[in-house]
Formats: structure tokens, C-alpha cells, sequence
């Protein structure tokens, strides 16, 4: 959490979320045997039958992960990867994708069923825990930079020095797969006392993970209500917190597969390290990742957000999308000077260029994220080039690049794609076939026929004969019935065409001006297409009338024109031409211009045109009144671009567009179509409509353990005046139950922390006596039944520190999104 005169409001909605103790699956990690018998009512059995004193037994063998954790598990970590700052009241912990992970693997699983370690109050062990060293501690990795040692599994079961300590896995219930001998894990060498300083007490490890239910709606692009559905995440949580003095950590996330034994004991009399000093410990690491905390630096969620209000601007205008104008805008005199300053104010930008003449001047440029609402899109003709998108500024001399630039980037994009590049050409060919078998009824067909009488006629009037004569003696071509004088010697006579020639294909005529202007005609053809769309019942290409389907090649176009139109793939140099458009740690707010995307998307679209009719055949897919037209938005699209350690250090953060400026009870967020980290700290997100607030909010996957610290606090160390802020486990479950109702009742949680022996590790929490006393105070509170044990969810739900949220609104009540609040 962040100080409290920095900490935005918390999130109204930040405890909808289902904290569940554990999610352990029905068949874990082991080698099982299944037993198989029948009783039949009666006196006897058959022979043949299984009884229960001979059974039909087959063994079986379940495996889960145990060496290592594939990267698309790892949801996040906190504090973020890489990260630099205050963290001294904040437990580290890790979010995994994969639920059921910590409870896969189980000490203790005989040949024949389960013996698996629980905890006192019945709820299972996991076989991970999360292990924070601070510099010194760990002697392959003094510096805490994440280094590991590889090892294969093979030199795990063999020796090593005298002093190291292996895992003492078991070979003989649960013994290791020929296959898996030679994979390589990290591990850590890790000094015996150390590991008794930081290791959880085997009654403490079931406090430190659980698993969080949460609804994602928020965290990606908008789907249909059908299709929303809740998140599983485990969450392992570290038992340290990070020194009020700073320094540098490692977290790992080890396996305890073979080391139960070897955890402290807990008590207060038996913390002591007693065994060998020189023993140390070969440890797994599945993951690990580093930070630092430093003194009086807090880039946490509440000051990262904060840093976007402090350079807001005036109303909020300097969290659009453009370059900083500066403070002499108003001091700007005359056409000229205004005109410029119009200019940066929209959103544009100065460019070097040269024209088609090869002169080198400058010309103006804007790319698809305009800080200004969108001009309606005029109905135009398709652009064919990007010559014909230029838009010279007469009165300047100058040329506006925008479109041009967006013509040139949409077949740019398409180049780079073979393989749509591919499947447009296919998809034209295929319409080309289609309109001329369309047209061949009448068209065609009469063409056809006069010219086949023609040349039939020609035939019986001596063709044939006359070809030959030609060849034989270089003398001009007859013209009708009369004959053309002899050219003079040494020359070659020119031949003319037959008077009466054949007609061309009944597609050589077909433009997009008739196309659209010739109902009759339209319709025809769009009839004919439905073999590729799908729409029509027994359409030619379909299973039947209710099996149409649309050609693999039609939907594959689409989709990609799709994705182009939301800007995927388009450089980000279009996007943000200027860096100081969108500086470090800056959030910045902007419309899309339907007239550049649309620009984009003829440019992608311009790749192979080779006819006239391939103009045709586009417009007869995706144009206006096409069968297989791209939806437009039913709103405006905006959005928003971040440039900040939010991106990675929350990559699930809550981005909450909404049209009113002011909440409102059951009010639905507007569509997000695209939400992108375009690079490690740059998020795209598109919404369907004008927000007039747009909350950014912590996940609440993420939602983080730590200590609170009340508001006349005066220590610079959380511990010496830090509290749980006690929450209701009746009613509504989560709410804080008063300012207050906190343990301990008296500030200050040095009592609660181990003591560490010379030069060990200090600042770890003694999570059973914690847990102890919450126990008793939420059992005073009438919160707990105290003869009911506290479960890591209830737990939990005690030492998260709330999602925090930071609400940006139109300024007044307009909806124009142009200015932004925080």
C-alpha cells in the first residue's frame, strides 16, 4: 500500500472476489491402484466374476509438475519484476494461472492411498512456498539479481559436496520417470540457518497460499455476456517484509517436496538455528524474480497514478494524445502562427518529406489518434494510390501526409503478411468466377453467340485461305470487300482488326460507380456472392439450406481487416510519431480517425489490383452495401495509451470505461475492442463510445498482503506502528469493520516477528501467532466462532490491502472526452 496521504480511494468493488482456502484436485501427484469388484444379490457369484476378496487391480500413474513451471502460469508478481521502491509493508507474493498448481504434488502418498500432510485444521499442505533473501544471503546470488544454478534431476538424486544437502526425494512410492532424468531445473544453494530463518513453520504454510476467484470483465476486451467467466488464480504469498532501511530481494518460489522435515519449528523457545553452520541446503526454484525497496521513493499503484494528475494541465488538457504546445501559445500573432498552432493543437506534427519532383520541404502529419473528436466520414471514392490521399495545402504550399501516410502504411502491413497477401488474390479470383458465370445468362451469352457466328461466317467465306495468301506474300490486309493497294517494296503492311470484333468479357465494363448506382445489377450479383457469404439457402458451395457457410478464404480476409481497423499490426511510430507525445510514466487519452483507418484498410487492399474489376469485386465484399460489409462501430472509438510501470507491474490492471461522468447504480462499462501492451510499458486500449470516466484500478487477482498503517502513524517502519485492519467475515464479507477495529489494539508488530540470530535474516513475520491473534480479535468482535480454526481464505481476506482505483472524468458534463480529471 502506499502512504496514506497519497492513496487514492479504494475500490468500492475490489473485495468482489472469492477467496477460497485451496483447490485440490481429485487425483493428485502418485501411483495409484484401482480395485474393481461385483456382487450380484444371491447366494453365489458367478466364477468369472470379481469379488471383493479377489479383486481386478490396475496400477496407474498420475504426474504433475515438479521440476520446473511453464511461463504462461506465472500471472504476476508483486513487487513487479525489476521494480524500485517502497515495499517495506507489503508481503511479496506470486499469481499463478494455474490454480490447482501448489496442490498437485502431496508428502506422504503411499503405494496403496493417501497420507497427506494437512495442517491442524484439516486443510492440505501445498508443495510450494515462497522464500524472500535479502542481499548476502544467498552465496551464488550475493547481489539478489536472480542468478540460479542449473542442475539435472539426474545429479539431484546423486551426491554432491559433504556439505550439501540434496532433496530427499521418494524413489520408492513416488520414484522419478526415465524421462525426466536429463530435464534441468534451477536451483539455489541456500545456507542452512538460512533457510530456518525464512522458511515457513510447517503449521504457518498453509497460511501463506490460497486461491482467488475474481471476474476478469475488466481486464481484457469486452465479451459477450455468455462467454464471461470468472478467473482462478493461486496466489503464494511470502512470510518477510522487506527492510523500512531498503535494499535489494529475491523472491523464489521453491519446492518443499523432500524438505517438511527440515522446516522451523515455529515456537518462540525452538527458532534457533541448532544444526551444522556449514550445511546447505539444494533447493528448487520453479520462478524467481528481484526488486528493490528504497526509503522515501514510492512508485507504487497510488503514486504512479498520482503522477498523471500532477501534469494533467489545465482541465486535463495535457493528458491528450499530442505535443506539449508550451506555455507561449497564447503570445502566437497572425494567419500563419495561429494556423501552426491550430495545427499542434489537433494533434499534428511537422514532417520532413519530398515531392514526387524530388524537392525536399515539410508537410504535416497526424496518425489514427487524434487528441479532437473525428470529422463524420463524406462519402469519397476509394483512394487507388497514395498520391490520390495527399491533401495539398494551397495556400501554404504545403502537403497534409496524414491519409497518404495511412494508404502507404495499410499495404505496407499487408506486404508483411504472405499469406493474406495470398488469400486476397484467391478470394478475388473466386469472385471474378462467380460474376461471370452470373453474367454469362445474358451478357456473356449473347456475346458469345454473335462471335461464334461471326467467325463461323468468316470461315465459309475463305479465312482460311486468305491467312494463308497473307503468310505467303506480305501484302495489306483487306478491309471490308475492298482490296488495299500493294505496299511499296521493303515495307511491312499493317494489319487491321477484323470490323466486327467479339465482344469482351462481360466483366471488362463493370466499375463500382455502375456497381452501385444499377440496382438491378446489384442485386444480381450479390445474389451470386452469397456462395461465398453463406446467406443464401442452397447456395451453390453450401451443404444446403441450413448449411451454408462462409468461404475459409472470405472469413479469413475479413477478420484480418478486422484487426487492422482496431490498428493491429500498424507501427507505433504511425501511432506516436513524437516521443514527447507519450513521455515515461504519462497517460494519454485520444479519438480514432475514421478517415485514416479507412485510409489504412484501401491501402491494404490496394495489394495485387491487376483490373478495373477488382475494384469491383471489393466493393462487392466489403464495400458499403457488400455481403460481407465490416460492421461499423456503433459509437465514436477512443481510447487511451500508457506509458508506465503499470504495464508490467500490473498486467491484469482494471481499465473501466463508462459514459456517464458520474457512477451510476447498474450501469454496464462501454466495449472495449482492443487492449494490447504494445511493449513492456505500453498499453493500447480501444473503447466503442465517448467514455466520460474511465477507472483504472488495481486487479483484484492482484490485491496485495501487507500491513496498514493508521493516520497519526509517526514511524518511518510500518512495524513499529503498523496494524491489521480487521474485516467482517458476516454480512458483507471484506468490509473493514472500523478505523477502530484493528489488531493489535495497540499499533506495533515487532512482537510478531521472528527474532533473527546474528547476521541472519530479520523482518519475517510469525505467521501462526498472527493468525492467532486475528483469530482472537475477529472471535471478541463476534466476527469468528473461537472454537472454529481460522482458514487461510478467512486469513486472507485479513491481510489483503484494497485494490486501489483512480477515476479520470470529463471536465463539466460534456461528453466529448477532449479533457480528462483525475
Amino acid at each position: 500500500m502506499s502512504r496514506p496521504e497519497n492513496a487514492p480511494e479504494p475500490d468500492p468493488s475490489s473485495l468482489n472476489v472469492q477467496f477460497i482456502d485451496s483447490l485440490v484436485p481429485d487425483i493428485t501427484a502418485g501411483r495409484y491402484t484401482l480395485t474393481a469388484y461385483q456382487t450380484l444379490d444371491g447366494d453365489t457369484n458367478p466364477t468369472y466374476l470379481p469379488t471383493a476378496q479377489q479383486p481386478v487391480k490396475q496400477r496407474i500413474e498420475v504426474r504433475a509438475p515438479r521440476f520446473s513451471v511453464q511461463p504462461e502460469w506465472i500471472h504476476g508478481a508483486y513487487p513487479p519484476p525489476g521494480a524500485t521502491g517502497l515495499y517495506d509493508d507489503v508481503l511479496p507474493h506470486l499469481t499463478l494461472s494455474r490454480p490447482t498448481l501448489p496442490w498437485e504434488r502431496e508428502e506422504g502418498v503411499d503405494d496403496w492411498g493417501h497420507l497427506p500432510a494437512v495442517a491442524g485444521g484439516g486443510t492440505r499442505l501445498p508443495w510450494t512456498a515462497l522464500l524472500v533473501f535479502g542481499e548476502g544471503e544467498l552465496p551464488g546470488d550475493p547481489h539478489c539479481l536472480g542468478q540460479t544454478e542449473a542442475r539435472t534431476v539426474r545429479q539431484l538424486l546423486g551426491g554432491e559436496g559433504a556439505d550439501v544437502v540434496l532433496p530427499a526425494f521418494d524413489q520408492v512410492t513416488d520414484p522419478v520417470p526415465a524421462e525426466d532424468m536429463e530435464r534441468t531445473c534451477r536451483t539455489i544453494l541456500v545456507p542452512a540457518a538460512v533457510f530456518h530463518a525464512v522458511a515457513p513453520a510447517k503449521d504457518e504454510l498453509h497460511y501463506l497460499t490460497h486461491v482467488r476467484r475474481v471476474d476478469e470483465r475488466h481486464q481484457g476486451v469486452t465479451l459477450s455476456e455468455d462467454l464471461l467467466r470468472p478467473g482462478d488464480y493461486a496466489v503464494a504469498v511470502a512470510n518477510r517484509l522487506p527492510r523500512a532501511a531498503g535494499g535489494r530481494y529475491v523472491a523464489h518460489l521453491v519446492s518443499l517436496e523432500g524438505w517438511l522435515s527440515r522446516l522451523p519449528e515455529g515456537s518462540e523457545d525452538k527458532e534457533a538455528y541448532t544444526g551444522n553452520p556449514g550445511e546447505r541446503l539444494r533447493l528448487i526454484s520453479l520462478w524467481s524474480w528481484s526488486f528493490e525497496t528504497l526509503a522515501d521513493h514510492e512508485p507504487g499503484f497510488a503514486a504512479l497514478t498520482q503522477h498523471f494528475v500532477d501534469t494533467e494541465g489545465t482541465d486535463g488538457s495535457e493528458l491528450l494524445l499530442r505535443v506539449p504546445l508550451g506555455k507561449n501559445e497564447d503570445q502566437l500573432t497572425g494567419p500563419e502562427q495561429r494556423h501552426v498552432a491550430e495545427r499542434l493543437s489537433a494533434g499534428y506534427l511537422p514532417v520532413s518529406c519530398r515531392t514526387e519532383s524530388g524537392r525536399a520541404t515539410f508537410g504535416w502529419y497526424r496518425g489514427p489518434l487524434i487528441a479532437e473528436p473525428a470529422k463524420p466520414l463524406t462519402a469519397r471514392d476509394r483512394h487507388r494510390c497514395a498520391a490520390e490521399a495527399l491533401i495539398h495545402l494551397e495556400q501554404y504550399g504545403v502537403f497534409d501526409v496524414s491519409l497518404a501516410t495511412a494508404f502507404t502504411a495499410g499495404r505496407g502491413v499487408a506486404f508483411a503478411d504472405h499469406q493474406f497477401c495470398a488469400t486476397l488474390l484467391r478470394l478475388r479470383g473466386k469472385v471474378r468466377q462467380i460474376v461471370e458465370n452470373a453474367l454469362g445468362g445474358q451478357e456473356q451469352e449473347a456475346a458469345s453467340t454473335g462471335a461464334r457466328a461471326r467467325i463461323e461466317h468468316l470461315v465459309a467465306g475463305g479465312l482460311g485461305d486468305h491467312l494463308h495468301e497473307i503468310h505467303r506474300h506480305p501484302v495489306a490486309a483487306v478491309a471490308g470487300a475492298a482490296a488495299v493497294a500493294p505496299a511499296a517494296a521493303g515495307t511491312r503492311p499493317a494489319v487491321t482488326p477484323v470490323p466486327a470484333a467479339t465482344d469482351l468479357p462481360g466483366t471488362a465494363d463493370l466499375t463500382v460507380r455502375r456497381l452501385r448506382t444499377d440496382a438491378g445489377l446489384q442485386a444480381r450479383l450479390g445474389s451470386a456472392v452469397e456462395a461465398l457469404t453463406g446467406d443464401a439457402e442452397g447456395a451453390e458451395g453450401a451443404e444446403g439450406a441450413e448449411g451454408a457457410e462462409k468461404d475459409e478464404d472470405l472469413t479469413a480476409v475479413r477478420n484480418w481487416l478486422l484487426g487492422l481497423r482496431d490498428l493491429t499490426g500498424v507501427p507505433f511510430a504511425h501511432l506516436v510519431p513524437d516521443a514527447r507525445m507519450l513521455p515515461a510514466e504519462s497517460l494519454r487519452f485520444f479519438h480514432v480517425d475514421s478517415d485514416w483507418t479507412t485510409t489504412l484498410l484501401e491501402g491494404a487492399l490496394s495489394v495485387g489490383l491487376a483490373h478495373s474489376f477488382d475494384l469491383v469485386a471489393d466493393d462487392l465484399l466489403f464495400g458499403p452495401l457488400g455481403k460481407a460489409a465490416l460492421p461499423e462501430p456503433s459509437a465514436p472509438v477512443t481510447g487511451l495509451l500508457l506509458r508506465s510501470q503499470l504495464v508490467s507491474g500490473w498486467p491484469a490492471l482494471e481499465i473501466r470505461p463508462y459514459a456517464d461522468p458520474k457512477t451510476v447504480e447498474g450501469e454496464n462499462a462501454l466495449k472495449v475492442l482492443r487492449r494490447e501492451p504494445l511493449a513492456d510499458d505500453v498499453l493500447l486500449v480501444l473503447f466503442e463510445g465517448v467514455p466520460g470516466r474511465v477507472e483504472i484500478a488495481e486487479p483484484q487477482q492482484g490485491v496485495h498482503f501487507g500491513i496498514d498503517e493508521l493516520k497519526d502513524g509517526r514511524s518511518d517502519d510500518p512495524l513499529d506502528d503498523g496494524v491489521i485492519r480487521l474485516r467482517a467475515l458476516k454480512g458483507t464479507i471484506g468490509e473493514e469493520l472500523g478505523e477502530d477495529k484493528h489488531f493489535p489494539s495497540t499499533p506495533g508488530l515487532r512482537s510478531h516477528v521472528r527474532a533473527p540470530g546474528d547476521g541472519q535474516p530479520d523482518t519475517v513475520l510469525r505467521i501462526g501467532k498472527l493468525a492467532d491473534g486475528i483469530k482472537d480479535g475477529l472471535g471478541r468482535l463476534g466476527q469468528l466462532d473461537p472454537q472454529q480454526p481460522l482458514t487461510p481464505a478467512q486469513f486472507a481476506i485479513q491481510m489483503i490491502n484494497a485494490a486501489q482505483l483512480r477515476t479520470f472524468t470529463t471536465a463539466g458534463t460534456t461528453t466529448t472526452g477532449d479533457h480528462h480529471n483525475g
